[in-house]
């Protein structure tokens, strides 16, 4: 059955190998009537939740250039399904959220506007992976409890890193041997006692901030995964390398990777991790993978598709988007 699917990506010059290209195109190549929209448009006018969007009527190339968008602020509402696959500004977050939540109260999303908010983040791990299955975490502004926790067993290392940002973004990993590690984690915290001496708290206000502290999971160098689930289906994904001198592997920080090869009991734990994460409505979502451990999840705009492709020139695209279809449907969400 073809659907009215509105894509929410960011504009650009150009299109890239990402899901912002791969998702709208095997779509529009499997049946479907398909809108970019632009998510920084995003408005209410006259209590309807209105986006600058464009209609397809050929798939996209990587390279090729971001369309016109021809419609101004037409209705969002008027789909069958909308798929958010970019975020905005920081210091928009909190208006985008809330337009996504309205927007979402009158149609369905691929990925609730409530689960993007709340999951998509290394805070909120722990209520959608059982326990069993992620390293020792910490979330925490207070830069003493940290750094007493990376001085107290020279045996562990603990991997830094910021709740809410992502492609390797600021993540390091430090232990007790470490000279710069109480540098790290005071910068990672806001350099809080240094601002404050230097400043005054009366004149910089709050300077703590929160950040991930993991424990580091030794195996992750060799079997780190990116898995992309449609539904509770394993559908793309590839196997990620860590170079020598950096403990990321990033693909966009040049970490190298290969196709995606999931031994049985991995596709048995991530199959049942899906199960969990469509209880929360997420339908397409990213899990980094380093067995039994889940490190992160990203729902926004999960790689996998793209790094596929580049690693074996398999186009898996429209199996993904159909398997996510046909998991909204059996969920209820679509008709």
């Amino acid at each position: 059955m073809p659907y009215k699917i509105l894509v929410l990506v960011s504009e650009a010059y150009k299109f890239k190998l990402d899901n912002h290209s791969i998702i709208p195109s095997a779509l529009y190549r499997e049946g479907h009537e398909v809108y970019i929209g632009d998510i920084d448009t995003l408005s209410v006018h006259d209590s309807v939740v209105v986006c600058d969007q464009v209609k397809l009527s050929e798939e996209f190339a990587a390279g090729g250039d971001f369309p016109t968008l021809s419609q101004s602020y037409a209705s969002a509402e008027d789909f069958d399904l909308v798929w958010a696959l970019a975020g905005t500004h920081p210091d928009a977050l909190t208006d985008y959220f809330q337009l996504l939540w309205l927007l979402n109260q009158r149609v369905p999303f691929v990925n609730d506007a409530t689960a993007l908010f709340y999951l998509n983040s290394k805070i909120n791990l722990g209520a959608i992976v059982p326990p069993e299955n992620l390293p020792v975490s910490h979330v925490s502004n207070d830069f003493d409890f940290l750094n007493t926790l990376v001085e107290s067993d020279a045996d562990r290392s603990w991997v830094i890193k910021p709740t809410n940002e992502g492609c390797g973004a600021n993540v390091y990993v430090v232990n007790q041997n470490d000279r710069n590690s109480t540098a790290m984690l005071s910068s990672a915290t806001g350099n809080a006692n240094s601002r404050y001496v230097s400043y005054g708290r009366d004149i910089i206000g709050m300077a703590k901030r929160h950040t991930a502290v993991q424990e580091y999971i030794p195996n992750i160098r060799t079997n780190e995964k990116r898995v992309v689930l449609a539904g509770d289906t394993p559908v793309t994904g590839f196997l990620r390398f860590h170079r020598d001198n950096d403990n990321r592997a990033n693909a966009t920080v040049g970490a190298r990777y290969e196709a995606l090869t999931l031994t049985p009991e991995e596709d048995e734990f991530v199959r049942r991790l899906g199960k969990r994460m469509m209880n929360h409505g997420i339908f397409y979502v990213g899990i980094d993978l380093a067995f039994p451990y889940v490190i992160e999840v990203n729902m926004e705009n999960p790689g996998g598709l793209n790094y596929h492709r580049r690693a074996t020139g398999e186009d898996q695209s429209s199996h993904a988007v159909n398997t996510v279809l046909a998991a909204l449907r059996t969920a209820g969400k679509l008709r």
